[in-house]
């Protein structure tokens, strides 16, 4: 009889430790990841969001940059910054659609699945530096400057 009683006990201890219901464990928020400047590509309609060369970002003693020649035709340019596959937590963009920027004005971009295109209207055809570096929360400072 003590033994059945023991046996009875032990099964409903394992089967108490397996449960699921009552007590969880609580999930570790996990940081997010570091942005790769060196494998990001500035992409918008002036390039047809592709990843080329051309429009990859290099490093100076600022930051990182690409320089885009644009036309000042009254519209807006739609762009992001994303690496070559579009992953979520290395594209960065706005905290809302169609967040404009202006020229010679630092932004913050938020690097996560959700963020959205920027707009910039250049008020003048020529060349124009996209200046990148890393900032807090993982976010990315902004400046577009006119080179010419």
């Amino acid at each position: 009889m003590n033994r059945t009683l023991l046996v009875i006990i032990f099964s409903l201890f394992v089967s108490a430790c397996s449960s699921t219901s009552g007590f969880s464990i609580p999930e570790v928020a996990q940081p997010a990841p570091k942005i790769q400047f060196e494998n990001l590509y500035l992409r918008g309609v002036f390039n047809w969001w592709e990843a080329t060369s051309a429009y990859q970002f290099k490093k100076d003693s600022n930051g990182w940059y690409v320089n885009v020649e644009l036309i000042a035709d009254g519209q807006p340019y739609d762009f992001r910054l994303s690496d070559a596959i579009w992953t979520p937590s290395q594209s960065c963009g706005g905290n809302y659609k169609g967040q404009p920027v202006m020229v010679s004005t630092k932004i913050f971009l938020v690097c996560k699945q959700g963020s959205e295109n920027l707009q910039f209207t250049p008020s003048n055809t020529g060349i124009y530096r996209f200046q990148v570096a890393p900032a807090d929360d993982n976010e990315v400072s902004l400046v577009i400057t006119r080179t010419q």
